[in-house]
């Protein structure tokens, strides 16, 4: 998660609750999990759980090549999840070998490596990554692991077929929240109810692809794939609630195929289709430290989802402009073994998404640009299904538009400028019973702006700066709820910021120094008496050039700030303390 930091206008929820870590949010949205609006991608292929939450664990920091982020509603290419922005992650397909060895506070150790290996057409890379930690606070401890291989091969210029497999599994203990008093008083300890809580998750993952081109015209992408995720952990809220198990298997297959056509330096047409089907089961049972008294949860659900984009695009020589139409549509069943009762999906047809984007050069320096976009978001879980006896939710759509300003004010200097907005009816939002419910809270409203700077003084002097304000808030929310109309949404911070500074005194060292600030947010839509969440929280990073490899230092939470991450249950806000001062020493080495 260190790498998204830096990125403007991303933030996140930090859990820090075993396998259930942190989940990242954009454009107003929270990072709660209950509102899937993040679009994850690895090499390509779809990677959120049916929930929404991005599984990104399994690569390490080594193993990223890229990462690609999106924000706004106006990306024709993806439908399910694509509600405010995706996020692609790349992953290392370069000819190179090495290994790097971490360790560091709170009893961590990490090793990573990998193998890259090109030659006359055909290329293989394999990664293996492992991680060790006692954690921050009591009863935190982790161990994780990773591998993957990709094989590539081009039996021409024109043509390219690969592989890519991924096996990734981690286990974990889950310190349980606190209360405000406990965490503030020590922000290290366990809660004395959670010393039975823990988790693991596995990822198994394999791919096929193809890039094909026909002629100069026309190209040709396929990608295919099947993969898993499971969960599985105990987990208790509260001193008062009980004990939960909970496993959750999703079982993922589908294709991605995308055909673009350049006619001609001015005009490119994209088309794309894509499957995404779900086989899943979610179990959840009463416990009593980790034995088994009641099961309340039961369902075993296919969850399909296809759809397909057009877009055309025109470049002058000042003008860029695109249109394009996306639609998705839905199919599946659920059985429900408590109630024994059969549900197929809430069949809304076909869902049209129009996007539009322009920008236009107005000098070398300066462009402006707007964009314009339709995105959904669809109920998942029971609610998704309907029969004779229950009634299901309408889509929700969000209409959404940025415009803004790049302008390269010095040769050294570049900033990015915009204004945005995301407007929604019959936003859906899951209760927080258990129950696994959706309620209907209305019509919603999300804006801000955002400004990035970047510069490159000189061959020593770097850095970067981000600041983005933003407000969601409740527009209308129904006649029953008309007390709540202008409420601000839970858990959308008023503001995120990084900022960074690179220093090179000489050839072969670089010292690091980066922040990432967050403002206050709301625990509730109905409850807003006291903000909770902000932090400043700066990091230390110094890196030495050895020839042969790497030394790095680097000092997380320099100034040793408090932070947590907060929910309400009930009328009680619960805490987790994030990680203090950490200190980690690491040294590479390039073969």
């Amino acid at each position: 998660m260190d790498l998204f930091t830096k990125i403007p206008g991303v933030y996140f929820s930090r859990f820090n609750q075993g396998v259930v870590s942190t989940d990242v949010a954009m454009r107003g949205f929270n990072g709660e999990g209950s509102m899937p609006h993040t679009k994850l991608l690895i090499d390509g292929i779809p990677s959120n759980l049916h929930v929404g939450l991005g599984e990104m664990d399994a690569l390490f920091p080594m193993e990223v090549e890229s990462i690609e982020v999106v924000k706004g509603n106006q990306d024709a290419r993806y439908g399910l999840h694509n509600l405010a922005g995706n996020i692609n992650m790349t992953s290392r397909r370069d000819d190179a070998k090495e290994v790097e060895f971490l360790a560091g506070s709170f009893d961590t150790y990490e090793a990573q490596g990998y193998f890259g290996d090109v030659n006359n057409g055909f290329s293989q890379h394999y990664f293996i990554g492992v991680r060790d930690t006692k954690g921050y606070r009591d009863h935190s401890a982790l161990e994780k692991h990773t591998f993957s291989g990709k094989w590539f091969y081009q039996p021409s210029n024109n043509t390219e077929l690969g592989v890519i497999a991924r096996y990734f599994d981690y286990e974990a203990d889950a310190p349980g929240y606190l209360t405000e008093q406990e965490a503030h008083r020590d922000s290290t300890q366990s809660a004395d109810y959670a010393q039975n809580d823990s988790g693991d998750k596995q990822t198994r993952h394999l791919s096929m692809h193809l890039d094909h081109a026909f002629d100069p015209v026309w190209q040709l992408s396929v990608k295919s794939y099947i993969q898993q995720f499971d969960r599985h952990r105990y987990l208790q809220y509260t001193a008062s609630s009980a004990q939960q198990e909970r496993l959750e298997k999703d079982r993922q297959y589908g294709a991605v195929a995308t055909l673009s056509a350049t006619f001609s330096p001015t005009w490119l047409l994209s088309m794309g289709l894509d499957y995404q089907a779900q086989d899943n089961s979610n179990e959840r049972f009463v416990t009593v430290t980790k034995v088994r008294q009641k099961q309340f949860r039961n369902w075993d659900f296919d969850y399909n989802n296809y759809g397909g984009f057009t877009q055309l695009q025109y470049r002058g020589e000042r003008l860029l402009i695109s249109g394009g139409l996306r639609f998705d549509g839905f199919s599946g069943d659920l059985f429900d073994g408590i109630s024994e009762q059969y549900k197929t999906i809430n069949d809304e047809g076909i869902t049209l998404q129009p996007k539009f984007n322009v920008l236009y050069e107005m000098t070398d320096r300066l462009n402006l640009f707007a964009n314009y976009g339709v995105s959904f978001q669809a109920p998942t879980g029971s609610k998704a299904y309907i029969n004779e006896q229950s009634s299901g939710f309408d889509f929700s759509k969000n209409y959404g538009f940025e415009t803004g300003a790049k302008w390269q004010l010095f040769d050294w200097l570049n900033t990015r400028l915009s204004v945005w907005q995301q407007d929604a009816k019959d936003e859906l939002t899951p209760k927080t019973d258990g129950s696994g419910g959706f309620e209907n809270i209305g019509e919603t409203k999300r804006k801000g702006w955002d400004l990035a700077l970047s510069a490159d003084i000189n061959t020593q002097w770097s850095g970067f700066a981000s600041y983005t304000r933003q407000e969601a808030k409740l527009v209308e929310p129904g006649e029953a709820k008309i007390a709540q109309k202008g409420n601000w949404l839970l858990g959308v911070p008023e503001f995120t910021a990084t900022a960074g500074i690179i220093y090179r005194p000489v050839n072969k060292l670089k010292v690091s120094l980066f922040g990432h600030f967050q403002g206050d947010y709301y625990v509730s839509n109905v409850i807003q008496d006291k903000q909770y969440g902000d932090y400043k929280l700066v990091d230390l990073a110094f890196d030495y050039d050895l020839g042969w490899g790497n030394a790095g230092l680097r000092i997380n939470n320099l100034f040793d700030s408090y932070s947590d991450y907060v929910y309400l249950v009930g009328d009680e806000t619960i805490h987790s303390p994030t990680d203090g001062r950490a200190i980690n020493f690491s040294v590479s080495y390039r073969f």
